[in-house]
């Protein structure tokens, strides 16, 4: 066919080709290495005009942000606007978009950082940790046992898609899968379907009973997805330390010294006319840099902007394991811990004002640690003094939000 002669100059205009050939750096997701798909979406975006191909602008593919150079990139730019009309440049469009929005799901459906998924569980603790055998056909233990009461939910580690529920060997189980990985929870009854969207925190059912341990807990696995099964260690995983207390050779021989204005009063308590453990949804925000987390909203915006600092220095959001703990959570820790948790309905996380942390944070002594006793105050975040290495009970991993006023 005729291509017309305004159109044919425009092929010869390098300022306007290098304008179709890259998409402008707005906020449109992660960027994609240039590949002929990535390449072959914008060129025809951008060349393809027609009854169903006119209007298509690079600009408006969202999520990915495509940067091509080269000439085989100019080529394919030629070639795609010499081919299209009508149907078949509907075509070629339709195949670019498919093959640039999978280069996205490769990019999206990554592994995350370390310690980014929220536990099964609140007040996370191993009993049996992760021991792979050299050879498959040894005996080991080739996930993690957390402590976990029958009855007890069980929530998702991230957002992701049920894998899997119903029984394996006659045992219950359910698994997502979440970043590139399986994770699967042995014990557990299903109140999921296969295939069903979940987020972080989301409930997939209950510690079976009997559960996966005379004590009660639950089996955690975790491998990639779309290979051979081979097991990883799921605590490097959630967002906990293996370890809590350094060593004594290791500690410092006092704390530090607290920041000025620090003096580790908290004003965690009733507001609102809530009841601990009972504060309704509107009233409660979720943490942008803690998926699946909650607090108080006024906390929740200061911490978030604490964890932004934080990252800043150490590279890393704080890791949260556990924040607001409705009064059914309560009860439940408290039949786990014992003396170790508070009574329900006098939790400090009740209020929607506390977190626990990891990351570094969780030792006293680390470098994580000590940045937190430095600055958080700033952000209206304080290490309460009974929390604290010469406290009653010492817990370097427990912080709380000072009211304002």
């Amino acid at each position: 066919m005729d291509i017309p002669r305004r159109r044919s100059r425009r092929l010869h205009q390098p300022r306007r080709l290098r304008r179709l050939l890259t998409v402008p750096e707005a906020p449109l997701g992660p960027a994609i290495p240039p590949t002929p798909t990535a390449v072959g979406v914008v060129g025809i975006a951008g060349a393809c005009a027609g009854p169903l191909g006119h209007g298509v602008r690079a600009a408006e593919l969202r999520g990915a942000r495509v940067s091509a150079a080269g000439p085989w990139a100019r080529s394919w730019a030629v070639l795609s606007r010499t081919l299209c009309s009508g149907l078949l440049c509907s075509l070629l469009t339709v195949l670019g978009i498919l093959g640039a929005t999978a280069g996205v799901a490769r990019v999206q459906t990554g592994a995350g950082p370390a310690g980014a998924w929220v536990t099964p569980v609140p007040g996370f603790q191993v009993v049996k940790a992760f021991d792979k055998p050299a050879h498959n056909w040894e005996a080991g233990h080739r996930g993690i046992d957390v402590a976990a009461l029958p009855g007890e939910p069980i929530r998702s580690p991230g957002p992701g898609t049920v894998h899997f529920a119903g029984k394996v060997a006659g045992v219950p189980s359910v698994s997502v899968e979440v970043g590139g990985h399986i994770v699967s929870y042995a014990a557990v009854d299903a109140t999921v379907k296969r295939g069903a969207e979940v987020f972080p925190g989301t409930r997939l059912g209950t510690v079976a009973n009997p559960s996966h341990c005379p004590s009660g807990c639950v089996h955690v696995g975790v491998w990639r997805a779309h290979a051979a099964k081979d097991y990883l260690n799921p605590a490097h995983f959630f967002a906990v330390d293996a370890s809590i207390l350094l060593p004594a050779d290791r500690a410092p021989d006092e704390a530090p010294p607290a920041p000025a204005g620090d003096d580790g009063r908290s004003g965690a308590g009733a507001w609102g006319g809530h009841a601990n453990g009972r504060i309704p949804a509107p009233a409660l925000c979720p943490l942008a840099t803690a998926p699946g987390q909650l607090l108080r909203c006024d906390g929740a915006h200061a911490f978030d902007r604490l964890s932004r600092a934080f990252a800043q220095r150490f590279g890393r959001p704080i890791s949260v394991t556990d924040a607001y703990r409705d009064y059914a959570t309560q009860v439940i820790l408290k039949a786990r811990k014992g003396r170790m948790a508070a009574t329900p309905g006098r939790s400090n996380h009740g209020w929607g004002l506390a977190v626990d942390l990891g990351g570094g944070i969780s030792s006293f002594g680390s470098a994580e640690h000590a940045w937190m006793r430095a600055n958080a105050p700033r952000f209206g975040w304080i290490h309460p003094a009974w929390a604290r290495q010469d406290g009653s009970l010492p817990e370097p991993w427990h912080w709380e939000f000072r009211r304002a006023g």
